[in-house]
């Protein structure tokens, strides 16, 4: 029997809607700067041969300041990274693979499975997108999150007396 599962972050949402894929909460941290807040984008660029979601993260900052005889320097800081989600609400973050980004990408799986990137504004000439998905399907293959399960164990039944 197939094994029918639901993408984690759907638990609590309508079961078609869309969801933003999650990204490490302290992502902006590995940039190593932040100038008055740091500004992430991500993108879905393909499903992996494991039914895996890639994408890319994008990072970055401004700062600046007064240069010698008064004029106005600025500096921009930015990082990318290549991000795997497994379909389960967790992630891994890679070195970057160099995949530029298409910012109208979509794509859907055998299983149904959509994913696309949903991009509004551009902030400081990037655009501000969001990788998100529709996720219906988790196929069988996937792995567990965890290599244990727990137990069932039999309760033993107490008898019944009846009078008959």
């Amino acid at each position: 029997m197939k094994m029918i599962g639901l993408f984690a972050l759907l638990a609590s949402a309508a079961v078609q809607a869309q969801v933003a894929l999650p990204l490490p909460v302290a992502y902006p941290t590995l940039l190593g700067v932040s100038c008055g807040g740091v500004h992430v984008a991500s993108y879905v660029t393909g499903f992996d041969e494991n039914g895996y979601i890639r994408g890319e993260v994008y990072a970055w900052t401004r700062c600046g300041g007064s240069g010698r005889g008064g004029s106005y320097q600025s500096q921009t800081y930015q990082a990318w990274h290549t991000i795997v989600w497994d379909l389960r609400q967790h992630y891994k973050l890679l070195p970057y693979d160099s995949v530029v980004p298409d910012p109208a990408f979509r794509a859907t799986d055998a299983y149904g499975n959509s994913i696309l990137d949903t991009c509004s504004v551009t902030t400081d000439g990037q655009l501000a997108c969001v990788a998100s998905a529709y996720i219906y399907y988790v196929p069988p293959t996937m792995a567990p999150i965890s290599d244990t399960a727990p137990v069932n164990k039999a309760v033993p039944m107490k008898p019944v007396d009846r009078d008959c």
